[in-house]
């Protein structure tokens, strides 16, 4: 596919009739009403006709409300799809489509790629982006089932999806070497992007950066899978428009960003697709990508630099340690805490942002010039 080119699928998917969209609606609310009904019938005597009416009640407004919010979400996805057209490219994958945003030109590389957190789009990256876009060529893109892209292929560990990102660039005409910086979840992406392919990347940000074993730390048993059921529950409740109800992840993800990326933000976490692709991750992450990211080889003197955050609401201390821990993968490492700083508004504010655009500058020099890395 070339550059620029928009998949004619996708065009053709968003542009499903109405009739099919209520026949969908329709599949999905009447188990509820088939489940109300049949408790009416339970009840059956004459003594309890008020019971039978009050469920009968309740089974209406229930279908009334589900319906409601169906159609709703729809009719407000259609007019996304109209009114936010995807501003970068959309590059087969591997049988799916990746909506990358290439911004800058190459200038004697490396290329900057920008992996995002667990549930973040392309947008997140503005400021940071931006900021690097006149030194060079710098990449973001959706992740599999975010954003503009196409749903991803089970499994979904950092495997399969660094594996997607390296089909999407080469088919893309955007070779190595790359430097990778890897925001939260995205730092276990781009390790293993690292392992996959060492030849081409030259150096390492990680953005406040997850550590592989860190919900084995924390002291909520099974926390991830309590996380990974969560997603799921909220995925099938999108169907009736629970993501624009819903909307605290949105704010939190896009404060401090433009309107037009804010807008791309809520328009993607009010998608069935976004939750149900964070509860694959989730779901994957300790018994899977944990062990695939333990395999990776060490990075002898490759550049990294890591980046933390002074505000941790919960668990700083277990992720700040964690953290720490990740300064031993290279032996041309250096760390810094930005103060102030949540995880989110690291690269959601401008003045937080434009340390992360400082961390990678130094990086690709490092890289450039094949010297260590200067203390944070």
């Amino acid at each position: 596919m070339n550059q620029g080119q928009v998949n004619p699928a996708v065009s053709n998917t968003d542009r499903s009739s109405a009739a099919n969209r209520m026949a969908f609606i329709i599949r999905r609310v009447m188990p509820f009403v088939i489940i109300l009904l049949a408790l009416l019938l339970a009840v059956g005597a004459a003594a309890f006709a008020w019971l039978r009416w009050l469920l009968l009640i309740v089974a209406g407004l229930l279908a009334l409300l589900l319906t409601a919010g169906a159609v709703y979400h729809a009719i407000a996805t259609r007019r996304e799809r109209r009114e936010l057209p995807p501003r970068g490219i959309l590059v087969d994958a591997g049988g799916f489509y990746l909506h990358l945003i290439s911004m800058g030109k190459a200038a004697g590389g490396p290329v900057v790629v920008l992996e995002g957190g667990m549930a973040s789009f392309a947008a997140n990256w503005h400021w940071v982006q931006t900021g690097l876009a006149s030194t060079g060529q710098v990449v973001a893109y959706d992740r599999a089932g975010f954003g503009w892209s196409e749903p991803g292929p089970n499994p979904r560990d950092v495997r399969h999806i660094a594996e997607e990102l390296h089909t999407a660039l080469h088919n893309a005409g955007i070779p190595g070497p790359y430097v990778l910086a890897g925001w939260s979840f995205g730092g276990l992406v781009v390790r293993l992007f690292t392992d996959l392919y060492p030849d081409e990347v030259a150096g390492l940000v990680l953005v406040d950066a997850s550590h592989p074993d860190q919900w084995l730390h924390m002291p909520v048993p099974n926390a991830d899978r309590l996380l990974a059921s969560s997603f799921r529950i909220q995925a099938e409740l999108c169907r009736f428009g629970f993501g624009r109800l819903a909307t605290a992840p949105a704010k939190t993800l896009s404060a401090g960003l433009p309107d037009l990326q804010a807008r791309e933000i809520f328009a993607g976490c009010a998608q069935r697709s976004c939750y149900r692709t964070e509860g694959e991750q989730a779901a994957l992450w300790t018994g899977v990508s944990r062990e695939q990211v333990h395999r990776a080889k060490p990075l002898d003197d490759l550049p990294l630099y890591l980046l933390g955050v002074s505000e941790q609401p919960l668990y700083g201390d277990i992720l700040t340690r964690l953290q720490e821990d990740l300064g031993t993968l290279s032996a041309n490492s250096t760390r810094f805490i930005v103060q102030g700083a949540t995880h989110e508004s690291l690269v959601g504010r401008p003045e937080y942002a434009q340390r992360v655009v400082d961390a990678i500058l130094q990086v690709v020099e490092a890289a450039r010039r094949h010297t260590p890395l200067a203390a944070g």
